[in-house]
């Protein structure tokens, strides 16, 4: 009797775990079965924006993968500055004497900034500029005027000689083979910039509309490169209006400067 009692406990106990382990599986088997199905919902219920997001990264990715070696500097520079002024444009009542606004020299600046030096394709050396430039300059007015009775020349235009800019810059750098280029590098650089004066525009630049703040300049220049450690640099800019002005001028710039890369110093 005690064994049929014994045999009978162990058919309860073994259909009890038996069971048991269906009732898991098929827990297990819908959960797995709702988790499939929310994730089917979140595919097609993908946020447009996370979508756009996605495909710029990639597409910038793309763009960009030729872009390689990149070193970021830090710079400053001396710039030498003399406008050429033309105001024929314009006639106004408010006369200047000619030599005490005109003095056809250059003047120093200066200028500080960060830049990225890199390799495009493993074979075009090029680097990317960004800069804040305080610009003093000196003024060549290419027009003189006399008027009875007064005995001395004049001008109709007083141009700002001293302003802050914002400029960017992209320059294709041509390595020339002088010296042990292995050590020391000589470049000859080339490429386009934009200036925009961030500084306040006088009253005398505002009559006729004359004041304008946006400058483009072609770059040439040289630079020396001591194997990564800093780069010396003269670059010679030639600016004028972007847009039309009443009063063209015409900038012209020489900056020398020296940048050392930025992991070097922090």
């Amino acid at each position: 009797m005690p064994i049929t009692k014994k045999s009978h406990l162990l058919k309860l106990n073994f259909k009890l775990a038996a069971f048991l382990m269906l009732f898991s599986i098929n827990v297990i088997m819908l959960s797995a079965q709702d988790l499939t199905t929310k994730q089917k919902d979140s595919t097609l219920l993908r946020n447009p924006k996370k979508e756009s997001v996605e495909k710029f990264n990639k597409s910038f990715a793309k763009t960009f993968k030729d872009f390689v070696g990149n070193d970021l500097y830090l710079f400053g520079s001396l710039d030498l500055a003399k406008q050429t002024i033309n105001d024929k444009g314009i006639s106004n009542p408010l006369n200047y004497l000619y030599n005490s606004v005109n003095s056809n020299s250059f003047k120093p600046g200066y200028s500080a900034g960060i830049r990225i030096d890199g390799i495009y394709k493993e074979k075009h050396p090029y680097s990317f500029i960004f800069a804040i430039n305080r610009i003093n300059t000196g003024n060549n007015y290419t027009n003189k005027y006399k008027s009875a009775p007064f005995l001395e020349d004049f001008t109709h235009f007083k141009a700002d000689n001293q302003f802050t800019t914002i400029s960017v810059a992209a320059h294709y750098k041509k390595l020339l083979p002088v010296n042990d280029m292995n050590k020391y590098k000589f470049y000859a650089i080339i490429g386009p910039s934009l200036d925009y004066k961030i500084s306040k525009i006088s009253n005398d630049n505002l009559v006729d509309g004359t004041s304008n703040r946006t400058i483009v300049n072609a770059d040439i220049g040289a630079e020396f490169n001591n194997n990564d450690y800093y780069i010396i640099f003269a670059h010679y800019k030639l600016g004028t209006n972007l847009f039309n002005s009443a009063v063209p001028v015409q900038l012209n710039r020489f900056e020398i400067g020296m940048t050392i890369k930025a992991k070097d110093l922090f």
